[in-house]
């Protein structure tokens, strides 16, 4: 069973940052990487991560959908980190 979550007032730019952050903290992979539909691939210490983005531009939403993960990494975990990103990325601007 996946798991989903949708954020709103997500502009592109905040979405670029969480980007760039996610690739240079955690060595996060999107697929491809500048699309709006794009497949999130990271590893943790428990095995890898793979989670599905698709930003609406236009409704400024970024929905993620929990693909595969570690059965050992809770799934609180994985919202929490990104919800700490998000609140980072979206200071920055």
């Amino acid at each position: 069973m996946s798991s989903s979550r949708t954020f709103s007032d997500v502009s592109s730019e905040i979405l670029a940052r969480i980007k760039e952050f996610g690739s240079a903290r955690y060595r996060i992979a999107f697929d491809p990487p500048d699309g709006a539909h794009s497949t999130v691939v990271g590893e943790t210490p428990f095995g890898r991560c793979i989670i599905e983005s698709v930003y609406d531009s236009e409704r400024a939403e970024l929905t993620l959908t929990i693909v595969e993960k570690p059965w050992l990494l809770p799934e609180s975990l994985l919202w929490n980190g990104f919800l700490r990103t998000l609140e980072r990325c979206s200071e920055e601007s």
